[in-house]
C-alpha cells in the first residue's frame, strides 16, 4: 500500500513539473539568459581559484606576469562577478514573478469560471490560500530553487573537471561524495513534500477562518465570542506550527547528514592536499586552488538537499493551485456584460426539478424544486411566497444557470436555457439579491457594473430611478465616494438602492428581486420599493416576497411548499380559495395589526 502511495507521488510530482515547465516555455528567452548567466558564474568561480593559484605561486616561486598584471587580472575578475551576479538575481526575480503573475492569473480565470455548485461547497479563503501562499512558493521553487538545482550540480562538475587537472585521484575521491549527497535528497525530499503539502493545508485552513473572522467583528464582540475565537485560531496556529516543527526536523537531519558528510570529505581533501606539497606532487598555490575548488565541489552537493526539499514544496503548493485549474468550468472564456440585453416575450418554465444532493445523499430529501411549472409574459409580474426552504431562491438560481437541472427545461421565447451561451442566457435577466454585495471601489464603479462602458448620464439616470441621486450628492466625493469593503461606509437602504441602480443599468427584460426590503426600516423600505417600481415598468418580474402586502398587485401569486407550486393565482382569487396563502396573509395581517398596540404598552 505504501509502495503504490509513493509511486503515484512521483509520478504526480513529475506530472505537476511537466505543467510548470509549460509556464517556464513561456519565458524561453528569460530563462536562457539565466543559462548563460549560470554559465558565466561558473567560470568566474574557476577564475577565482585560478587567480589563487596564480597569486600563491607568484609568492612562493616567482612569475613571469608583473604584479599590475597580476592586480589588473584579479580586478576584472571581481568585476565581472559584481555584474554577473546582478544580472542573475535580477533574471531571477523576473522568473519567479512572471511564473506567480501567470499563475494567479490563470486561477483567477478559472475560479471565475467555475459553477456556483463547485464554489458553494468551498470558503472563499481556499482560493484565497492558493492565490497567495501557494502561488509564492511555486514562484520560489520555479525561479531560486530550480536555478539552483541546475547550477549547482553543474559547478561540482566543472570544479571536478578542474580539478582533475591538479590531482586526478583526489578528484574522484571528492566527487565520490555526490552519489551520497544525492541519496539524501532523494529520502529527505519525498518526506519533505508530504510535510509541506500538510503544512500548506493547515495555512489554508487558519486563513479561511481568519477571513471569517476579520469579515464579522462586530459580531465576535456582540456575542462575547473574543475568547472561543481566540481559542480556535490557537488550534490551527498549533497545527501549522506542527507541520513547521516536522519539516524543519526533516530539514535539520537533511543539512546535518550533508554537513557531515562534505566535511569529512574536505577535511581529509586539505590533509591529502598538504601530503602532496610536502613530496612535491603539486604546488603551494595548487594547493590552495585545490581548497577552494573543493568548496565548489561540497557546497553545491551540501545544499542540494535542502533545494530539492524547497523544490518539493513548491510542487505540493502546486498541486494544490492546480487541483482548482482542473476542476470543471461551466464556460470556455470570460465574457464581457456589454451586450444589449435581448427583448423577451415569454418566460416558461416545463416539469423543472432540481436537487442539491451530492453523492451518498437521498436526493428525495435534499430536494431544491419538484416539478415546478410555470409562464410569465413580457410585462408579467410573478410574486413567490411560502415558508423558507420552499425552493424559492433555488428557482431564481436555476434560472440564472448557476445550476444545472435534473429534469425539465427552461424556455426563453421558446427557445431552450440550457443550449444558450451561459452570457448570452443571463443577459435576459437583472438580479437584486436579499442582501446587496457591492465591490470595494467608488459608487460610480458599483453602477457601471451592471453595464461596463455606460456614459456619466447613464449612471446618473439609473441612480436617480433607484432613489439614489440625492444621497450620493450629499457626499463630499459625490459618485467618486470610496464605499469601503462591502459597502461600509453605506447604509442597508443605500446599498440596496445602489444594486437597484445597477440592475437598472444592466437594463435587462428579466427582473430578479430577492426579498429586497426584508431587512430595511420603514424610511428606507418606502424609498426603495419606490425605486423597485421604477425598476419594474415593463420588464418580467420574479419578486420573492416575505411582506405579502407588498405583491397584492401581482399578476401571479405562487406559494412555494417543499419545492412545489402548492397554489397558484392572483391575490383575490387565493383568498377566495381560502388555503395555504390566506392563511398567511391573515396572520401576517394580525401581526401587523398587533405591532403599533405592543408599541403604546
Amino acid at each position: 500500500m505504501n509502495g503504490k502511495k509513493k509511486g503515484k507521488t512521483e509520478a504526480g510530482g513529475k506530472k505537476t513539473f511537466a505543467r510548470l515547465a509549460g509556464y517556464i516555455r513561456n519565458y524561453k528567452g528569460l530563462y536562457a539568459g539565466l543559462g548563460a548567466a549560470t554559465l558565466v558564474k561558473i567560470a568566474v568561480s574557476l577564475g577565482i581559484a585560478w587567480f589563487l593559484s596564480l597569486v600563491t605561486d607568484a609568492a612562493v616561486y616567482g612569475s613571469p606576469y608583473g604584479w599590475p598584471t597580476i592586480l589588473a587580472i584579479g580586478g576584472s575578475i571581481l568585476l565581472l562577478d559584481v555584474i554577473v551576479h546582478y544580472i542573475d538575481q535580477v533574471l531571477r526575480t523576473k522568473a519567479s514573478a512572471s511564473i506567480r503573475k501567470d499563475l494567479r492569473e490563470d486561477t483567477l480565470h478559472h475560479v471565475l469560471r467555475l459553477p456556483a455548485g463547485y464554489t458553494d461547497k468551498r470558503h472563499s479563503g481556499e482560493f484565497l490560500s492558493r492565490m497567495t501562499s501557494d502561488n509564492q512558493a511555486v514562484g520560489e521553487a520555479m525561479g531560486t530553487m530550480l536555478l539552483g538545482l541546475i547550477s549547482n550540480p553543474l559547478l561540482a562538475l566543472a570544479a571536478f573537471a578542474y580539478l582533475l587537472t591538479i590531482s586526478w585521484p583526489m578528484a574522484l575521491l571528492c566527487f565520490a561524495m555526490g552519489p551520497v549527497m544525492i541519496a539524501i535528497g532523494a529520502v529527505t525530499g519525498k518526506a519533505m513534500r508530504r510535510s509541506a503539502a500538510g503544512q500548506q493545508e493547515a495555512i489554508g485552513e487558519a486563513t479561511v477562518y481568519l477571513q471569517d473572522v476579520f469579515g464579522a467583528p462586530s459580531v465576535v464582540k456582540a456575542y462575547g465570542m473574543e475568547r472561543r475565537t481566540f481559542d480556535s485560531f490557537v488550534k490551527r496556529s498549533r497545527a501549522i506550527l506542527g507541520w513547521e516543527l516536522r519539516s524543519g526536523r526533516i530539514q535539520g537531519g537533511s543539512a546535518a547528514s550533508s554537513a557531515f558528510a562534505g566535511n569529512l570529505m574536505f577535511v581529509g581533501a586539505i590533509v591529502a592536499g598538504a601530503y602532496l606539497v610536502q613530496v612535491g606532487s603539486i604546488t603551494v598555490g595548487s594547493m590552495l586552488a585545490f581548497i577552494q575548488l573543493m568548496n565548489y565541489l561540497v557546497m553545491p552537493f551540501t545544499t542540494l538537499p535542502g533545494m530539492w526539499a524547497s523544490m518539493q514544496q513548491g510542487l505540493g503548493a502546486a498541486d494544490r493551485i492546480f487541483e482548482v485549474i482542473d476542476a470543471p468550468a461551466e464556460a470556455e472564456q470570460l465574457r464581457e456584460n456589454g451586450e444589449k440585453a435581448p427583448l423577451l416575450n415569454e418566460l416558461r418554465i416545463e416539469n423543472l426539478s432540481f436537487s442539491y444532493a451530492s453523492e451518498g445523499e437521498n436526493a428525495e430529501e435534499s430536494k431544491g424544486l419538484r416539478e415546478l411549472s410555470l409562464e410569465a409574459k413580457a410585462g408579467e409580474t410573478v410574486a413567490l411566497v411560502g415558508e423558507s426552504g420552499g425552493g424559492k431562491t433555488t428557482l431564481f438560481k436555476l434560472l440564472l444557470g448557476l445550476y444545472p437541472p435534473n429534469e425539465g427545461r427552461l424556455l426563453l421565447n421558446g427557445e431552450s436555457a440550457e443550449n444558450m451561451d451561459l452570457h448570452r442566457r443571463r443577459s435576459y435577466f437583472a438580479w437584486v439579491p436579499q442582501e446587496a454585495h457591492l465591490f470595494s471601489g467608488t459608487i460610480r464603479d458599483n453602477i457601471a457594473d451592471g453595464r461596463p462602458g455606460a456614459g456619466e448620464d447613464e449612471i446618473e439616470w439609473a441612480a436617480r430611478m433607484a432613489e439614489a441621486y440625492e444621497f450620493i450628492r450629499e457626499f463630499p466625493e459625490g459618485f467618486d465616494t470610496k464605499i469601503g469593503e462591502r459597502g461600509a461606509r453605506l447604509s442597508g437602504g443605500q446599498r440596496q438602492r445602489i444594486a437597484i441602480a445597477r440592475a437598472l443599468l444592466r437594463d435587462a427584460p428579466v427582473l430578479l428581486l430577492d426579498e429586497a426590503t426584508s431587512a430595511l426600516d420603514n424610511e428606507s423600505e418606502r424609498k426603495v420599493q419606490k425605486a423597485l417600481d421604477q425598476l419594474k415598468q415593463g420588464r418580467t418580474t420574479f419578486v420573492i416576497a416575505h411582506r405579502l402586502s407588498t405583491i397584492q398587485g401581482a399578476d401571479r401569486i405562487i406559494v412555494m411548499e417543499q419545492g412545489c407550486a402548492a397554489e397558484s393565482g392572483t391575490h383575490d382569487e387565493l383568498m377566495a380559495l381560502g388555503g395555504r396563502y390566506c392563511a398567511l396573509y391573515r396572520a401576517q395581517l394580525r401581526e401587523e395589526q398587533s405591532e403599533p398596540a405592543a408599541a403604546v404598552v
